[in-house]
């Protein structure tokens, strides 16, 4: 009986794929707009234009969409940085995780900034 579990969808594999083999990086976002898709209310599909940093080569120009809620896309806007997951075999395919300076929480149903440093980096 299924009674709780989620149905498979393609981004649930895309996304469990790029966890198993994918490599994290950095991108900057070229353009960001929003399709006008909307689901389950509160995650809205964006589509990115991303220069996705490679290393040994050049960067690699992609055009991707994917749903994001609020959280996520904080912080993401033209010339800034994103967190990528993206596959060592064809960096075209990929998974932004938000911005690399952000961490955010809704506070009385405002994003507010919990921590704005490069969250990436080592800790000292």
């Amino acid at each position: 009986m299924r009674l709780f579990r989620r149905r498979p969808t393609r981004e649930r594999a895309h996304a469990a794929a790029l966890a198993a083999r994918g490599v994290a990086g950095r991108a900057t976002v070229v353009a960001l707009r929003e399709t006008g898709a909307t689901r389950a209310g509160e995650a809205r599909e964006v589509e990115l234009t991303l220069d996705v940093a490679v290393p040994g080569g050049p960067p690699v120009r992609v055009v991707h969409r994917q749903f994001m809620n609020r959280f996520t896309r904080h912080g993401l806007a033209p010339g800034e940085p994103a967190r990528v997951l993206y596959d060592r075999d064809d960096p075209r395919t990929l998974m932004v995780s938000g911005h690399p300076c952000f961490r955010s929480e809704v506070v009385d149903g405002e994003i507010v900034v919990v921590d704005a440093r490069d969250l990436d980096a080592p800790r000292r």
